[in-house]
Formats: C-alpha cells, structure tokens, sequence
C-alpha cells in the first residue's frame, strides 16, 4: 500500500478545522463502521488511510472494506501511528478514516417534494447532538437538516461519528438566516412548528403533509425571531423535574412521532 504524503498528512491535520473543510470542500470520516456505512449507501470517499499499528480487531473487516475500495478506484493510503493521530480526533483509534468530498444538495428541489419533514436547527452548538440528530434523521426519513449561523459544523469530526453514518442519507444546509429559513419555508407553504415548553402538546397536533420542526440549542434556546413572526408552538409533555429536554432528544422524539403518524 502506498505511503501516505507529506501533503495528505498536511491535509488531513487542517481538515480538523472548520475553514480548511469549507475552504478544501472535504470532510473526514473515522472509524471502519463509518465506511462500511458510506459504501453501502453509494457515497465514495476520495481516499482511505490506515494505520496497522492501531488495527487491533477487526482487521478481516477492514481489510475486506479496502479491498471493496480498490475495486471502485478509491485510492488507500498507509500512515505511522504519529501522522495518523495527528489526523485523528479519537483517543481509542480502530486505525482507518476516510476523506470524502463535500456533498452539494439543491433545496428547491428538496422542497417540491409533496410530503416533506425538515429539521431547521437555531443554536446547535454541541456536535455531538449534531451528529445524534442526523441519525434520528435517518432513522425517521426527515429529508433534511437547515442549519441556521451559529449552528456547529454537522461535518465536524465528532458530529460525523456521532450520526453513525446519518451523515450520508440526510442532506444538510448550512450558515441560513431566520429570515430566509421563514421566507423559503413560507413560499415552499411548509408548516413550521417551533418546539418548546409552551404551545400546544405535541403528539396532540394533526401535522400536514409538509412539515418543518424549529429545534433550539442546549442552552439559548430558539432566537427570539420565531416569537415575533407566525409559527405554531408545540411542547413535548414532560414532568417538572427538569427544565427542558435535550435538544436531540426533542427532535428524535418529534421525528419518531412524525414517522409514526405517516
């Protein structure tokens, strides 16, 4: 197996960083379940590294994944342990990651479907909800994440290994505006439901064909543009023992409701 470059080491440690992955249009994927997944749903990276030293079990299974690879002409590279886990963002390593292009989606086209479930999250910060989201996601057939600014990177490293492979069936849209998310939502006649704890219960509300669930942050909450503008508040009914749900939580329940009632 080829030795991996000085410039693809290089690569791999600036894609740890939100601007190089935007800047570079590439994102890393570790661990062999990630890849299998990938490949199962047809999404191919540019690249795969591994690092035998770090390969403890499984290595049948990731030598079968390589193989699968170099059938399909993706290249496999070999690092030593230091340039891998300069690359790396686990501290328990299964020794593979792949590089995968960023993949572009077009939202008019997503939205002239005629039944439609999106997720539009506000101030998502943490990626590991990030990433639980878009497994929920693909757990439940929503047809898409709309990421408002300030919501973390859903190709950081660590939301990436936390959608377990959510990441490749559930198309994803980033740094959008309260303003042209309600606009867009408006025009496309979704119905946007803002979950909280007031409104009405949730699993008590009829939801039309098309629908889009506004989810808050762990900590802010939504902004306080969805007050001021024509929305339907919804709340999960809970006990008063804690102040809130996680914000993951409320989205998988919402959506395992939705899917549901389908």
């Amino acid at each position: 197996m080829e030795k991996l470059s000085k410039a693809k080491s290089k690569e791999l440690r600036a894609l740890k960083l939100r601007k190089s992955r935007e800047e570079l249009g590439l994102y890393v994927a570790e661990g062999a379940l990630l890849l299998e997944e990938a490949l199962r749903a047809g999404v191919f990276p540019r690249y795969v590294v591994t690092c035998d030293e770090l390969i403890e079990g499984g290595r049948d299974k990731i030598g079968g994944l390589l193989n699968k690879c170099r059938s399909e002409q993706i290249e496999c590279f070999a690092a030593d342990s230091g340039d891998f886990m300069n690359a790396s963002d686990t501290v328990n390593s299964q020794g593979v990651l792949a590089v995968f292009g960023m993949p572009a989606y077009d939202l008019s086209a997503l939205l002239d479907k005629p039944r439609l479930t999106l997720l539009v999250l506000d101030n998502v910060r943490d990626p590991g909800n990030m990433g639980t989201m878009l497994r929920q996601a693909a757990a439940f057939d929503s047809d898409g994440l709309l990421l408002l600014k300030g919501c973390v990177d859903a190709f950081n490293h660590k939301a990436v290994r936390a959608s377990m492979g959510g990441v490749f069936h559930v198309p994803v849209f980033h740094e959008l505006t309260p303003e042209s998310v309600m606009e867009t939502l408006g025009n496309a006649a979704v119905w946007p439901y803002v979950t909280g704890t007031r409104g009405k219960n949730a699993f008590e509300v009829s939801y039309p064909p098309r629908t889009a669930f506004i989810i808050g942050g762990e900590t802010e909450g939504v902004q306080p543009f969805w007050g001021e503008h024509q929305v339907i508040e919804v709340s999960i009914p809970q006990t008063d023992k804690v102040e809130s749900l996680n914000a993951a939580v409320a989205a998988s329940i919402l959506l395992a409701y939705r899917y549901q009632s389908r």
